[in-house]
């Protein structure tokens, strides 16, 4: 009788552990609703997402904790990316500068920007990396090592 106690225990805890580390409905959504940019319909996702970062934890949760991942190469082995970037918005640089008249006489228009894997540094009258306003967070969503859609910034 002690036996079966004991088997019976040891699969309750281990039926316990799995519940607990699996992610919620919300928490898996993220997958779905991140590569869209959280479209309409996405927001219980969107707020699963703030929540895990407050929480100190990666955007998405373990895609194994969502679904059975199939092995590579199957069509529907899904991972992701995610970090921190120096926001560089559109601005202007100069390109021709005239020193007799300690002025810039031409400008070109540069697009926004972002320098992954860095913090945006800002110092009195400068900013390191250049023209960095703030620090981003980014994350990105992969089927079979293929980008799925546009990398997400907030």
């Amino acid at each position: 009788m002690k036996g079966v106690l004991g088997i019976t225990a040891a699969i309750l805890f281990s039926v316990a552990g799995n519940m607990a580390s699996a992610a919620s409905q919300d928490e898996c959504a993220i997958w779905l609703c991140l590569p869209g940019g959280f479209p309409s319909g996405c927001g219980a996702a969107y707020s699963a997402m703030i929540d895990r970062i407050r929480d100190r934890k990666p955007p998405l949760p373990n895609f194994g904790s969502c679904a059975v991942n199939p092995s590579k190469g199957s069509g529907s082995h899904m991972s992701f990316d995610w970090g921190i970037a120096a926001y560089i918005p559109l601005h202007r640089e100069c390109v021709q500068w005239d020193w007799s008249g300690d002025s810039c006489i031409r400008y070109d228009t540069v697009p926004e920007s972002y320098v992954r894997g860095r913090r945006c540094n800002i110092n009195e009258d400068r900013s390191d990396p250049p023209y960095c306003t703030k620090t981003v967070r980014w994350s990105e969503v992969f089927i079979e090592d293929t980008l799925a859609g546009p990398t997400y910034y907030w």
